[in-house]
């Protein structure tokens, strides 16, 4: 079946060779020209789509401007999915494939997987197509588009699926609340992240796989080695609407943006290096409008359809978010994050902007009638610099002291003095409320930070928190800073904030923060160490820097308890044999995400003992504790050096020569084998079963 596909420009194409001639004839087939036979692109660039016009653009990253383009059906929906060299259009009404060969703008493959609605999960070699109502996953090679193995099946419908920094594809399955592992084209264990039917998504933050649950409210971090922890959302988060909270699909750093675009437009920002949370609320008309948030530095990037521009908000220093206008007028923009840099499109439009992590931006003309052709890449610009603006003002004219009103020439009556009138003062006017409250969980702190009233005059700041506990400073001047700190409190309450101003003329409030838990989930112990003894062993950690007073460990593997302190003793083991404990550290917050383990090697600690008592008769060497299986001797009145295994209980003997009783047997070394001796006849510890320092014998 023939595909409509892109066009690039023919009156531009450069014919130099036979293979030049094979991409004319393939573009004849599938209706797609040849712009050049060899365009050079920008290598820190993105290709940008604009369904109006029905062009494919890439843009140099560093100028903003337009060095190649692709022509297409003007009004049809196409998806660019772009990582590194491999730039794929997906037309997600029909699951049609292109993918764009930089070097030549030409399409080199096509493919129909004939899904619409399809997912395509690129990360270098790797590369995955999904059909999320299906569960059809299949791995191919985004250089060909081509299958690579057999398909899997999972349970639909799957979420978005992501590639972690490891080539593994991660897959939400929403029908049993687990999120599925794919390598190479095989799924691994299921991992649980929720309940079935909550809306689960993946993002890369940082090479690693966060999985936000939604209804939970919940973050599970996925370590590097395998271990899974949790984070804790503010509980406002599971009111988002149908679909779930919006998270990117991936962060280049451990910050990573979730938005509940429900009737309060909540941001939630988790930092998987400390594991706090910070909250604030988007001042926006119709928070529906808001879309996915994306991340770049410590700034948070929220397109609003509702005015075709994008809400940028530090996360680092809060305050008042800005504005940034992308489209000219109210529309989607599609917003991500690909080579350290931002770029937000109007798809349905000719404009585009891209930020550097220090904010600068570059405006960028989709349509710029002065772009280049796709064979030379224009140099980057220099940003002119703005013009230096003088903080000294200019000195005022001086006015002549020439009256332009004709001279009386007749002297004006004396008038009596008058005592002038005061005009009574203006009454003060009600300061704004304060704004943008945000909130940061840290360990056994909040710290709130707010932008100031404007208006009127304000005196001072007060904190204002839910319920009971916890301490604040008494007020904060006007001129700031803008910021509390709120210690104490319940790890396992949420706490909301309220910054009243106050003027001579009363008091003006914020909207309250969104919940938030004045701790946040503990980090990983260190120093876990075991220490062997007989059929156990004896545990011991230093708690992690940021454990507060609530924190507890989980202990599995070897051994199973939930320990409050910082050490433990396991036992019941069996001796001879090693055994491997795993340790997290767990509050009301969450729970690290590395697990931490240790070893301990219980083999038999074996000593040398003479025997004894054996003056009277043959001392017997047994196969067996009972005594009746006899395999050997030592003569009588001989005394020899003997290595003990370990003790055993068996048959009780008594010794005539002593007249010490006892049902523990010796294991020892005996002719190259092994054999047993009443613990009567030998000169080992006494004391207890097993006498230290020997173990008992369990196998």
């Amino acid at each position: 079946m023939r595909t409509r596909m892109l066009q690039g420009d023919r009156g531009t194409a450069v014919i130099a060779s036979v293979v030049a001639t094979c991409l004319v004839a393939a573009a004849a087939w599938f209706g797609v020209g040849v712009s050049s036979a060899n365009p050079k692109l920008a290598d820190v660039g993105a290709w940008l789509w604009t369904k109006a016009k029905g062009r494919i653009v890439h843009v140099n990253g560093l100028s903003g401007e337009v060095d190649g383009y692709l022509d297409d059906k003007a009004g049809r929906q196409l998806r660019v999915v772009q990582d590194g060299g491999n730039v794929l259009l997906v037309d997600d009404s029909t699951g049609h494939v292109s993918r764009v060969e930089p070097s030549r703008l030409s399409v080199a493959q096509t493919r129909d997987f004939g899904a619409a609605g399809l997912q395509l999960a690129v990360s270098g070699t790797a590369g995955y197509a999904v059909d999320p109502a299906s569960g059809r996953i299949q791995q191919i090679d985004p250089a060909t588009l081509n299958s690579v193995g057999a398909p899997i099946t999972l349970p639909g419908p799957l979420g978005p699926a992501r590639i972690d920094g490891g080539g593994r594809l991660w897959v939400p399955v929403t029908a049993k609340g687990e999120v599925v592992p794919v390598s190479q084209g095989v799924a691994a264990s299921p991992l649980k992240v929720g309940e079935p039917g909550e809306e689960l998504s993946v993002t890369i933050a940082g090479g690693l796989p966060v999985v936000v649950n939604t209804r939970a409210a919940t973050a599970t971090i996925i370590g590097s080695g395998g271990g899974v922890g949790e984070i804790v959302l503010p509980k406002e988060v599971a009111r988002a609407a149908k679909g779930g909270a919006l998270t990117p699909a991936r962060t280049e750093g451990p910050l990573l943006p979730v938005l509940s675009a429900a009737d309060s437009g909540l941001l939630v920002v988790i930092d998987t290096a400390s594991n706090s949370v910070l909250s604030t609320k988007l001042a926006t008309d119709d928070p529906a409008k808001l879309g996915v948030p994306q991340m770049l530095g410590s700034k948070v990037y929220v397109p609003d359809e509702s005015t075709g521009a994008l809400i940028v908000w530090d996360s680092a220093a809060g305050g008042q978010p800005t504005a940034l206008q992308v489209a000219e007028k109210p529309g989607p923009v599609d917003v991500f994050v690909k080579d350290g840099l931002l770029w937000a499109n109007d798809e349905n439009g000719d404009k585009a902007v891209v930020i550097d992590p220090e904010g600068r931006e570059h405006d960028i003309d989709k349509d710029d009638s002065d772009v280049p052709g796709p064979t030379s890449t224009p140099k980057p610009k220099t940003p002119r610099p703005e013009p230096t603006r003088s903080e000294t003002r200019p000195d005022p004219v001086e006015e002549t002291a020439a009256d332009p009103r004709p001279t009386r020439t007749r002297e004006e009556p004396t008038r009596r003095p008058t005592t002038p009138t005061r005009s009574p003062s203006p009454t003060p006017s009600a300061p704004s409320a304060p704004g943008a409250v945000s909130a940061r969980s840290g360990p056994g702190k909040v710290t709130v930070s707010f932008s100031p009233s404007t208006g009127g005059k304000v005196e001072r700041y007060t904190l204002r928190a839910s319920g009971g506990g916890g301490s604040v400073p008494e007020s904060v001047g006007a001129r700031g800073p803008h910021r509390f700190e709120f210690t104490g409190g319940d790890c396992a309450d949420e706490y909301t904030f309220v910054v009243v101003a106050h003027w001579e003329g009363g008091e003006v409030e914020s909207e309250p923060s969104a919940g938030i838990k004045p701790c946040v989930a503990p980090g990983s112990p260190s120093g876990f160490t075991a220490k062997a003894g007989n059929r156990g062993a004896q545990l011991s950690w230093t708690a992690p820097a940021n454990a507060g007073e609530d924190v507890t460990y989980e202990l599995t593997g070897a051994a199973t308890a939930r320990v409050t302190g910082t050490s433990h003793t396991a036992d019941g083991l069996k001796n001879n044999q090693k055994h491997t404990f795993k340790l997290k550290a767990r509050n009301a917050a969450g729970e690290s995400p590395d697990v931490v383990t240790t070893e301990v090697d219980l083999a038999y600690p074996k000593r040398s003992y003479k025997n004894a008592n054996n003056d009277q008769t043959n001392t017997k060497i047994n196969s067996c504790p009972t005594g009746d299986c006899q395999i050997g001797k030592i003569e009588k009145g001989k005394y020899l050096n003997l290595t003990v295994i370990c003790q055993v209980k068996g048959k009780s003997v008594r010794e005539d020569q002593t007249g010490e009783t006892s049902d523990i047997w010796n294991r020892i070394e005996w002719n190259g084998g092994t054999a047993y001796i009443s613990d009567t006849l030998m000169a080992t510890p006494r004391g207890g079963f097993p006498a230290a320092p020997l173990y008992e014998c369990t196998d």
